[in-house]
Formats: C-alpha cells, sequence, structure tokens
C-alpha cells in the first residue's frame, strides 16, 4: 500500500474514533416538533452566550476552537488519565453506545427541553458537559492509541 493511501486512512481513523466518541455523533433526538430526528443536535437551538448556536456545535467546540497546536498539546496533558478498562475495550459497537448514552445523561438534559429551543444553557450544564467531553477525548485517545499499537506490533 503506498504511503499516501496510508496517511490518508490514518486521517480518516483519527477522525472517526473521535467523532464516534462525541455523544451527539451517536444519536438524534425525535420529537413532535422533530418527527424525523433533531440531527444530533444540529436542530436544537442554544444561546452560549447569543442564540445563534446549535447544541451539536457547542459540544464539538466545547473544549475549545484554537487551532494552536501548542493550545492543543496543553489542552491534551490537561486531559485526565482514561480508564484503562474501558480503553481496552475494542468492539466500535459499545464505543457507539456510551456515546448514545452519554447523550441522553448529559446533552438532552436541562435545560434542553422539548422543542427547538432556544434553550438557555447554565454554567452547569456547560461544566457538566465539559468534564464529560474531556473524559470522552481522553477515552478516545486512549482506544486510538491501543488500536495503532496492536497494529503496528
Amino acid at each position: 500500500m503506498p504511503d499516501t493511501l496510508k496517511a490518508y486512512d490514518l486521517v480518516w481513523l483519527l477522525h472517526l474514533v473521535g467523532d464516534v466518541h462525541q455523544p451527539l455523533h451517536a444519536t438524534s433526538r425525535f420529537t413532535h416538533a422533530n418527527p424525523k430526528g433533531d440531527d444530533g443536535g444540529n436542530k436544537e437551538k442554544v444561546c452560549n452566550p447569543s442564540c445563534g448556536g446549535k447544541l451539536h456545535a457547542f459540544w464539538d467546540d466545547v473544549l475549545g476552537t484554537s487551532d494552536s497546536v501548542t493550545t492543543a498539546i496543553n489542552a491534551a496533558r490537561a486531559l485526565p488519565n482514561a480508564d484503562p478498562a474501558q480503553a481496552s475495550i475494542d468492539d466500535e459497537a459499545v464505543w457507539v453506545d456510551e456515546s448514545f448514552q452519554a447523550a441522553q445523561q448529559f446533552a438532552y438534559r436541562a435545560p434542553i427541553g422539548a422543542g427547538n429551543g432556544p434553550f438557555t444553557l447554565t454554567n452547569a450544564y456547560k461544566t457538566a458537559a465539559k468534564n464529560e467531553v474531556r473524559k470522552r477525548v481522553a477515552l478516545a485517545g486512549a482506544r486510538l492509541a491501543n488500536l495503532l499499537n496492536d497494529e503496528l506490533k
């Protein structure tokens, strides 16, 4: 396999492992307002601080949006250690289910209510979301490292 194809595949692997650990990538909420689903929170309007945002984007960006490599490295160093038992799970169906459960427990809880909002995100909601995302990112990184280590043995 050519190196360019390996590089392409690696980028996709990084992306997919990260995405499957983002809770709103594993669900869509079905309500009277959204009988065909809310597209993983993309139809839910939130105020953070303005009311033009989307719930999905909030969860994508909760750890920041800087494109600085140094900022990313420092943020990674501040992540909690992933639980080794959870990190050893290599069944992607389990990963999806974990994200689905996290969406129910953290993303679609008050102040997110029925309908499409706009919903004003409270400090408690933002803090809980940030803590959950930090754990999920650490877990995704540990699982990705395990995948790569297993493949490169």
